[in-house]
């Protein structure tokens, strides 16, 4: 804090908030003549003004402290210490250091002509780890505002929290800051605390810890990464403080390249104070440039310090040695050179990287447009017009004053270099290029990135670097009404999909001709394959002469059993019965009812989805085959679909003896409501069946006992037959087979634990008995599930799943 506060005797007619005003005005350099003349006129009411002013902003940082959290506390905080820091060193300025005791204005008094000796507050705020910038080195230190000045043990101590102590801090001369005192403090060069500097970039909630911290943290990552980038340009400083009689002293010194603008602003904004300590008051933009610029020089210098660099000539004295002593100190060993050749070579450089660093430069935006009918691209370049528009170049250059005309020159001819297609005589105006569709697909892949690391705004429609997958689509259209179900007709017609975008023969044969295919999907632009395009030509010509199918084949088409020439599948779209259940499939709830109606207790969530598909399946009027392992409750969740489908006729249970007893007694448990008759043993009822089975919603009976029967059961129209161990017919020539195909039933389910595993041969014949007929012959059945390595993980694979997905459920206690 500043000397003793000065009691005013208002010597001017200004009221306390006119001076009040007139103060601020000066803090800000806004002060007009006659402000600066009636406040240098009564400097005692001045002071007493500022005093006012400080006092204010104390009150707001105290109550910000309180009340402001989120993650812009940090940048509330810091603004309203600096504001503390500038109004005191206003005050020290006006009326001398600071002493032990100071004069308090009485806020009581209006007239504040009273005075009150007060002993100086005592500090409450929490020290914190301070980070600033002196003589091209880091300096720690420990305060802040309202807070104590440690010692060097603490500020060591608070190095070690944040992982600097292995870096050698060494202690320098008290830091003198914002109030005039000075304070211990340590420091480092800034290439031996890089690292650690970088990681401070990272916000951290230890109180202890200030935003000046973090800052430098940021400041440096961002010179780091743009030597990483290789975003930095040298200049060869010639230095007036130390000549020879044969000329100056000249070192190349690094500047950081192409920051972006933005972020740039951002840092400048929250520039902290205390990060400021020890140097001359300087603008935020200007102290932030230096900082960054010199942890630029000094990373690079390094850098080629360690290069073996050609060895510059002991003696320079023409421009050639200039040039070759140059190239030869990149590390920024001095030398002399005389000063009419080393300003001119200083000045040429300059100018050569005048476009990349600075930062004043005009950001220049290539932009490419979609394609019109005539498929031509359209790149233009745009560039930001006094407006704050984006505008084409040319209007923006004509508008613009001589220096930044100079400056959009420098820029375009820089682009020019680097995307030379925009010099290609033809185009409207300067800037702008018709480019074809290769010319644009090197836009948007490889010059693009170039021009954004160059430090030019590339704007291009969007691009997928994913791959897209081909695959066939059948969409079936003017469905025979008089036919339902898996036999109705339908016209339908062949495309290739490339993810959403769907193609016909014709427009594939005429991206064929292109040199780079592009096609717009999901609002991005993607390249196709000529060898993907190939192969769905040929696709599309062996089925151009399929125009009609029924329900089935569209089915087996979806389920990949009548093959899968792309890898990608065959979806169905359209109208019809086949378009309609894989709709439907689509539709089947996540999260299934676990208690359906009439059904004793609460299914497993897979038990319930099973049985959502049973009752799909069951709804179409198609067969299948779940497959649980043993004990995860294949009899209930049959149970419960036996139930649902029972308004369809009775329905008809085949197990082995074995379990028969445990199908009536899990029926009586889960769904004490159904009707239940076991048709087994010498006693069973005999003749016609169909009258007695009319009257029970359940029947229970063997393999055995159904072959000796079939008869008579093969009369009644079941509503739904379920056979359980379905391995029983694997063999389709065995007579058990044979018999039970005979059976006339709404909807067939097979129930096993192994459809898959023991053999496609076997699982053809549960599917053939589930749906007659609707999975094609056994050998095409076997041939296209069969893995190959056609695609990754095979067709064959592909169509087990898309079989699984349909026609079988299974689960293992695996999963």
């Amino acid at each position: 804090m500043p000397a003793a506060r000065g009691v005013s005797v208002i010597a001017t007619n200004l009221t306390p908030d006119e001076l009040d005003e007139y103060a601020q005005a000066h803090l800000d350099g806004l002060a007009s003549k006659t402000q600066i003349k009636a406040l240098e006129s009564d400097k005692d009411a001045w002071a007493g003004a500022l005093w006012r002013l400080l006092d204010d902003a104390d009150l707001a940082l105290e109550r910000a402290r309180k009340t402001v959290r989120g993650p812009e506390r940090a940048n509330v905080l810091n603004d309203l210490d600096e504001e503390c820091f500038r109004i005191d060193d206003a005050l020290t300025a006006l009326i001398g250091e600071p002493a032990e005791e100071e004069l308090t204005p009485d806020p009581r008094d209006n007239k504040r002509g009273k005075q009150q000796k007060q002993q100086a507050p005592e500090k409450t705020g929490t020290p914190q780890l301070q980070l600033s910038w002196n003589d091209g080195a880091l300096v720690a230190w420990v305060g802040g505002h309202d807070a104590r000045y440690e010692q060097e043990d603490v500020i060591r101590e608070l190095l070690a929290s944040t992982g600097g102590a292995s870096i050698e801090w060494t202690t320098r001369s008290p830091l003198r800051i914002a109030t005039g005192q000075r304070v211990p403090a340590v420091s480092s060069p800034v290439t031996a605390a890089l690292g650690w500097l970088v990681a401070q970039a990272h916000p951290t909630h230890d109180p202890r810890i200030a935003p000046s911290v973090r800052w430098m943290g940021l400041a440096a990552a961002t010179a780091v990464s743009a030597v990483s980038q290789g975003r930095m340009a040298p200049q060869l400083r010639q230095s007036r403080r130390a000549k020879k009689a044969e000329g100056s002293q000249f070192s190349v010194r690094w500047l950081p390249g192409l920051i972006d603008s933005d972020h740039l602003k951002q840092l400048v904004a929250s520039v902290p104070g205390a990060a400021m300590v020890g140097q001359q008051r300087q603008e935020a933009l200007a102290f932030t440039t230096a900082v960054m610029g010199n942890i630029t020089n000094q990373i690079v210098r390094m850098a080629a310090g360690q290069v073996e660099m050609p060895a510059p000539p002991p003696e320079v004295h023409n421009r050639n040695d200039i040039s070759e002593a140059f190239l030869g100190r990149l590390d920024g060993s001095p030398f002399y050179a005389p000063d009419g050749p080393g300003a001119e070579i200083s000045r040429r450089i300059d100018r050569w990287a005048a476009p990349v660093v600075g930062t004043k430069n005009p950001r220049l935006t290539v932009q490419l447009s979609p394609p019109d009918q005539s498929n031509a691209w359209l790149a233009r370049v745009l560039g930001t017009s006094s407006s704050g528009s984006l505008e084409p170049f040319e209007l923006v250059l004509a508008e613009a004053s001589k220096d930044r005309s100079r400056l959009f020159e420098h820029q375009a001819a820089r682009l020019e270099r680097l995307f030379p297609a925009l010099l290609r005589p033809g185009g409207r105006r300067r800037g702008e290029v018709i480019l074809s569709q290769d010319e644009a697909w090197q836009l948007m892949t490889e010059v693009g990135p170039v021009l954004s690391a160059a430090g030019y705004d590339v704007r291009v429609p969007p691009l997928s670097r994913k791959k897209s997958k081909p695959s066939l689509r059948l969409t079936a259209e003017d469905a025979e009404e008089t036919v339902v179900g898996a036999q109705q007709l339908a016209n339908v017609r062949w495309s290739a999909l490339f993810d959403d975008v769907e193609l016909t023969a014709a427009e594939i044969a005429k991206l064929a001709q292109q040199a780079k295919p592009l096609v717009k999907s999901r609002g991005q632009w993607i390249e196709l394959d000529q060898a993907d395009l190939a192969e769905a030509a040929a696709a599309l010509a062996e089925r151009a002469d399929q125009t009609k199918l029924s329900g089935a084949d569209m089915l087996r088409h979806a389920m990949g059993l009548e093959g899968d020439p792309l890898g990608g599948g065959i979806s169905i779209a359209g109208d019809g019965w086949a378009a309609d259940l894989l709709r439907s499939m689509d539709a089947l709830p996540e999260d299934p009812d676990t208690t359906p109606d009439g059904f004793e207790g609460e299914l497993r969530s897979y038990q319930a989805d099973a049985l959502s598909w049973l009752n799909f399946l069951d709804d179409a009027g198609l067969g299948g085959c779940l497959a649980l392992d043993m004990g995860l409750g294949k009899t209930p969740t049959s149970l419960a679909a036996l139930y649902a489908s029972r308004e369809h006729g009775t329905g008809l249970v085949i197990a082995p003896p074995a379990v028969v007893g445990n199908w009536a007694n899990e029926s009586k448990k889960f769904i004490p409501d159904m009707t239940v008759h076991v048709h087994h043993g010498a006693n069973r009822k005999k003749g016609d069946l169909s009258k007695p089975f009319a009257k029970v919603d359940l029947v229970i009976t063997t393999y055995g006992t159904a072959v000796r029967d079939m008869d008579e059961l093969s009369k009644i129209t079941w509503g739904k037959v379920v056979i359980d161990e379905a391995q029983a017919i694997k063999n389709p020539q065995a007579e058990t087979s044979q018999q039970l195909r005979r059976l006339d039933a709404r909807t067939r389910v097979a129930l096993t634990g192994t459809p898959i595993e023991n053999g496609l041969g076997d699982l053809w014949s549960i599917m053939d008995w589930a749906n007659a007929g609707l999975v094609g012959g056994r050998a095409s059945f076997i041939s296209q599930l069969t893995p190959t390595k056609r695609t990754e993980g095979g067709s064959g694979e592909a169509a087990l799943k898309a079989l699984n997905g349909i026609l079988v459920y299974r689960r293992t206690k695996m999963e």
